[in-house]
């Protein structure tokens, strides 16, 4: 019960902001012009060719508004996802290497920590960068325990 209130507070406490500029209403129009033009290889930002970051970002906020509209919540979708994804993967990874209770102490750490927390509530890029730097670190860090077989290192490694 506790896990499904904290996940709404999570999720619902984004849509009540306006989007911060510039970053934010950057992050956001460069999706919803994906939608509106239909090309999701091309990313721009008010009609003008924007490379200036990798597109993944993008893909995952276009795919939330295709799922529920552009709203400001839709907007800051990615960042609340790959949040959560970074600290059940600090979680999982913490079990399986040091055992079950450092592994929720450490997902309870990273969730806690304010930066995490504003970060994952924010249409920019960090957070994901973030989440994603966390889990191969995770990963290699399953790779490495000893008793990992030859093959599931390997698997580790190439995650």
């Amino acid at each position: 019960m506790l896990l499904v209130m904290w996940l709404g507070l999570w999720f619902a406490g984004s849509q009540y902001r306006s989007l911060l500029e510039p970053d934010e209403g950057r992050y956001a129009e460069v999706p919803r012009e994906m939608v509106a033009s239909g090309n999701w290889v091309t990313p721009r930002y008010d009609g003008v060719l924007f490379f200036d970051k990798p597109a993944l970002q993008y893909w995952g906020t276009a795919l939330a508004y295709e799922a529920f509209g552009a709203s400001n919540w839709s907007a800051r979708l990615w960042g609340l996802l790959t949040g959560l994804l970074g600290m059940l993967a600090v979680g999982w990874a913490g079990a399986r290497a040091f055992g079950r209770t450092a592994g929720i102490s450490a997902a309870l750490v990273l969730g806690s920590s304010l930066l995490w927390v504003v970060g994952s509530h924010l249409n920019t890029l960090d957070l994901g960068v973030s989440a994603f730097l966390g889990l191969s670190l995770c990963t290699f860090i399953l790779a490495q325990l000893p008793d990992a077989s030859a093959r599931a290192r390997r698997g580790w490694m190439l995650l």
